[in-house]
């Protein structure tokens, strides 16, 4: 391994670890090679192993691959479109072999702007997807409702290298662009299929009812068979004693071999991490593997163990000692010498008390070195929430890689402030954003102000805050204000916040942080979730203004209606002023509007390019049109008219 670069080893799912990824790659010390094995099986992937026959599962290869991609150039960020694009569930069969074609006049083909990629890539794709086209219409019986686009890239890189799983995988970091980090296949690559059985004696046969479904009875065992059961067999076996099914599994039960490279990567590694995820899914069943245990155990890495309990449906019953006594199961479940090095480490809980702690110290534990304890640590600040910055600083101190922690990327946050007259309040609202902290990320503010041509005196309290960025128009509209603020963003997120004091500042980390944990692209700060008596409140404040008051209970709840039914849009607030976005994703597409409708312009095609909406709960104090409310009723209608008519836009 070269010198002053550090090798990490993350076992993975397919999504459990995104942001902790996406950090790591934008080191430049670091080479990362994420662990995976392929036995997926839900939904369109288990249609998609069906239909190959012998291959295993792509999706969670396909997902980490995504995460490690450069989003740099307008190439890369339509081959990130690409390989995310799934097909509409109402695809004709005619519709998806014209696309596998590439023909031009396609329109899915047009929307995703595959004519633009360079010629070697373009040349590239095309082998893949001929060689699935080749596949598809000897068989024809593939259901392609849902089905991914990246999985089919994979499917026809695996026929164009002779059924080769894992030759396939590392060919897709070429056509990716991805050059200094791996996905790797714990195994050699051969076909298994993943089976459990449950506390009960119920058998569990694929992914989806695995994950998607909270049993009532923990998971007992996990077993690799290299074929599917029969149904009639099935049926017959899950009606015999729960012995009985155990012995049957044992008897057919393969332990697969390791990845070569993956066992030289371990064994060179200066750290190994045992990621969240899936546990019975994504990470016990890569434990199986021949000669893995072996090949950890005489790894000088540093070892840890990451916890994530209480959210995935597979462990919902169980707590931290039942994840620790599984992880030690399966690591022990293909052998019968003792362990004489451990496995972990440390062990990072998101959650325990004294109890736990003292049940996790006694001697009964096989994957630690009993002259020198595991150390177990609290690591997440709140339930269910992976903060990257604070687990990589962790880490690499443990690790004694602390000199890492000063190349540890900040994310800029953009945050626009359109303004218009609001001498009463924007000092109030720029003064807080001064004081502003996000506790749980490094973030570097990048704080733009846009004036639409006030003429109240705001723009010389603006100019007082010299560590802003300031711009003046001359009448410009809230939206017009707002996409200035956007062209002139240098942020990884944009957030748009208001001049006038309705909202607390403070909600800002609440809705960037689905974004920095790689949860959405786009997150709305939702009135409607949290203000429980926001008609009392609106009542209060426009007494008589009866006009005012209808628009404000009504209007949101009308183009609600709207929204759904002509964009399928389902928003409980889309009047909100908080919001923030990805901002590769909302400066990839084209924005007209001047108003209040600009809104509705960047929900609408977003939308269209399948981007996923997030809302949380955020403080509102709202004001009367006298304190200075800008929104009309003419606003409204334009708001409504453009809901109507953008139906019809391409």
């Amino acid at each position: 391994m070269r010198k002053n670069k550090i090798n990490i080893c993350l076992f993975s799912g397919g999504s459990g670890n995104q942001a902790f990824v996406q950090l790591l790659k934008n080191i430049p010390e670091i080479e990362l090679n994420i662990i995976v094995n392929g036995y997926d099986d839900g939904k369109s992937t288990k249609e998609l192993r069906k239909f190959g026959k012998e291959i295993l599962g792509p999706s969670d290869f396909r997902k980490n691959l995504s995460h490690l991609m450069n989003l740099n150039t307008k190439s890369e960020l339509i081959m990130s479109k690409i390989i995310n694009f799934r097909f509409p569930k109402k695809t004709s069969k005619a519709n998806f072999v014209s696309f596998l074609r590439l023909d031009k006049k396609n329109n899915l083909i047009k929307n995703l702007e595959i004519y633009e990629l360079p010629y070697e890539t373009l040349i590239n794709l095309k082998d893949y997807l001929s060689h699935f086209l080749e596949y598809y219409k000897k068989k024809s019986l593939l259901n392609i409702a849902d089905i991914s686009l990246g999985n089919l890239l994979i499917f026809g890189s695996i026929l164009k290298n002779k059924m080769s799983f894992n030759k396939a995988i590392d060919e897709m970091h070429n056509f990716l662009n991805i050059k200094k980090d791996k996905v790797l296949n714990v195994t050699d690559g051969k076909n298994l299929y993943l089976y459990a059985i449950l506390e009960n004696g119920k058998i569990i046969e694929d992914e989806e009812e695995l994950v998607n479904v909270k049993h009532k009875f923990p998971i007992e065992d996990i077993f690799l068979l290299p074929e599917k059961i029969l149904p009639n067999k099935l049926k017959h076996i899950s009606k015999t004693s729960k012995n009985n099914k155990t012995k049957f599994f044992n008897k057919y039960n393969k332990y697969p071999k390791i990845n070569l490279e993956v066992k030289k990567k371990l064994s060179e590694a200066d750290i190994i991490i045992y990621g969240p995820g899936t546990q019975y899914s994504s990470l016990f069943p890569s434990y199986l593997t021949q000669n893995l245990r072996q090949t950890i155990e005489n790894s000088k890495a540093k070892k840890f163990l990451i916890t994530n309990i209480f959210l995935d449906n597979d462990i919902i019953n169980e707590n931290v000692e039942d994840i620790i006594n599984k992880f030690n199961f399966f690591f022990q479940k293909n052998h019968k010498n003792k362990l004489r090095k451990p496995l972990v480490n440390y062990y990072l809980i998101n959650k325990y008390d004294d109890d736990d702690i003292n049940l996790l110290k006694k001697d009964n534990y096989l994957l630690y070195d009993k002259k020198k304890n595991f150390t177990l640590l609290d690591w997440e600040k709140s339930e269910g929430l992976h903060y990257p910055n604070w687990l990589a600083k962790k880490i690499f101190t443990l690790s004694k890689k602390k000199q890492i922690i000063k190349s540890l990327p900040k994310s800029v946050l953009s945050i626009v402030i359109p303004c218009l007259n609001e001498k009463k309040k924007i000092g109030k609202v720029l003064n807080k954003i001064q004081k502003l902290k996000i506790n749980n990320f490094d973030l570097i503010l990048d704080v733009i102000v846009v004036d639409g041509g006030s003429s109240d005196g705001s723009v010389n309290i603006i100019k007082k805050y010299k560590e802003f960025k300031f711009y003046k128009l001359k009448n410009a509209g809230k939206g017009e204000a707002i996409k200035y603020g956007i062209k002139k963003s240098k942020g990884d997120i944009i957030i748009f916040f208001p001049s006038d004091d309705e909202y607390k500042v403070d909600d800002i980390e609440k809705v960037i942080t689905p974004i920095l944990l790689g949860q959405s692209k786009a997150v709305y700060g939702s009135r409607m979730i949290k203000t429980t008596a926001l008609t009392h409140e609106l009542q209060k404040i426009y007494k008589k203004d009866k006009t005012n008051l209808l628009l404000s209970k009504y209007g949101g709840k009308l183009i609600n209606l709207f929204l759904f039914a002509f964009h399928e849009i389902s928003i409980s607030d889309p009047f909100t002023s908080i919001k923030a976005f990805d901002s590769k994703i909302l400066k990839s597409i084209p924005l007209y509007k001047k108003g209040f409708d600009l809104e509705f312009e960047i929900l609408t095609k977003l939308k269209k390019r399948k981007c996923f909406f997030l809302e949380v709960p955020i403080s509102f104090k709202p004001r009367a049109s006298k304190d200075g409310k800008k929104i009309s009723i003419s606003e409204g209608i334009k708001c409504l008219l453009f809901v109507i008519f953008s139906k019809f836009y391409k």
